[in-house]
């Protein structure tokens, strides 16, 4: 068993609980490896950035996970093993990619270039990218993301535009509504013109991605008090996963007009566009390392953060992030190191 992927599993970062505990354990870890450490923030909430010569290529990792559920059957905190697998708490979103990356930079000679990044808050809202954007660090025009793809290259991820919207009305007798202003109603007809503007969207394509359309969900209503109450309020919240920047744009616009119509108010939870790499040299590269065709992936990633650089998001696999007993495969992480390694060396 990987000893690497067994501390970082042991550490509890959740909502970056124990992020310092992570950054103090990878420094230790590559301390003779001529890295200079870089840190950027405050507390818990800091980005770790490792610079070793003039790297052409950054790793970006994030080393924040989701909570494990009641449900799952292993210790969440333990990396736990069968013959194929290895389970536990962010094997797949990303310790698993992490520990691959870790164990091949400790393998490879002192003299290979590297820049890796570790940011926080990525399962929530992208603290840490962030972060590390607003102090302009410099960073190479190739960066790799060891989200979990189950090895599959991947060079474009979609966008995510997320909005609460509430409405307001009147409230009175439900024996005579009338004399209310029903705020769920309102709230009916303005989804119907949302999922109507969506069927327009879903028009245009884009094959790299399984789902080739902008997609449209509605995923929470809340309002209303009483059976026999007219409601005057109403929330409701939902995402759209975009194909393209400018349908973010275009989505803004509709849902602004519609927000005035229905006399609303709007919070935007999450802007994020969708990105893709457009270096046709560094696509044929990749592809030749991994041995596979590049995909896109239908959901964001901290690679939308940088659309300006070339993005590879590589992993292992299979992709069980998020779900219960977390798992990658054995030989799925060991091939992510060699892949790892192949790409240190090549690009």
């Amino acid at each position: 068993m990987s000893k690497v992927l067994e501390e970082l599993v042991k550490i509890n970062t959740v909502c970056d609980k124990d992020n310092e505990k992570m950054r103090n354990y990878i420094k230790k870890l590559l301390a003779k490896k001529k890295f200079e450490f870089l840190e950027y923030g405050e507390g818990r909430e800091k980005v770790l950035l490792l610079k070793r010569g003039e790297a052409k290529v950054m790793f970006c990792c994030h080393t924040d996970t989701v909570d494990g559920s009641k449900l799952w059957t292993k210790d969440i905190f333990k990396v736990t093993e069968d013959d194929n697998y290895y389970f536990g708490l962010g094997v797949s979103d990303m310790k698993g990619g992490i520990a691959a990356l870790l164990e091949a930079v400790l393998l490879l000679p002192d003299d290979v270039f590297c820049m890796i990044c570790f940011t926080y808050d990525e399962e929530r809202g992208f603290s840490g990218v962030k972060k590390l954007i607003k102090e302009k660090v410099e960073v190479p025009n190739i960066i790799i993301f060891p989200e979990p793809t189950d090895l599959y290259p991947v060079v474009a991820n979609k966008g995510c535009l997320e909005y609460k919207v509430e409405f307001y009305g009147k409230s009175a007798h439900s024996s005579v509504p009338m004399l209310g202003d029903n705020a769920l109603y309102k709230a009916m007809s303005f989804i119907e013109e949302v999922k109507k503007f969506s069927k327009e969207l879903e028009k245009e394509k884009v094959s790299i991605y399984d789902v080739s359309y902008t997609t449209f969900n509605l995923s929470r209503i809340w309002g209303g008090e009483e059976i026999n109450k007219v409601p005057d309020y109403c929330e409701v919240t939902f995402d759209f996963r975009t194909i393209k920047r400018t349908h973010n744009i275009k989505i803004k616009e509709k849902v602004d007009l519609l927000v005035k119509k229905y006399n609303a108010s709007m919070q935007i939870l999450n802007n994020i566009d969708a990105v893709m790499t457009t270096d046709k040299e560094v696509i044929t590269k990749i592809e030749r390392i991994v041995g596979k065709k590049v995909k896109g992936l239908n959901y964001a990633t901290e690679a939308s953060f940088f659309p300006d650089k070339q993005i590879i998001i590589l992993g292992p696999g299979p992709i069980t992030a998020h779900q219960i007993d977390e798992k990658i495969s054995k030989d799925s992480f060991i091939k992510c190191q060699e892949l790892y390694k192949d790409i240190l060396l090549e690009m």
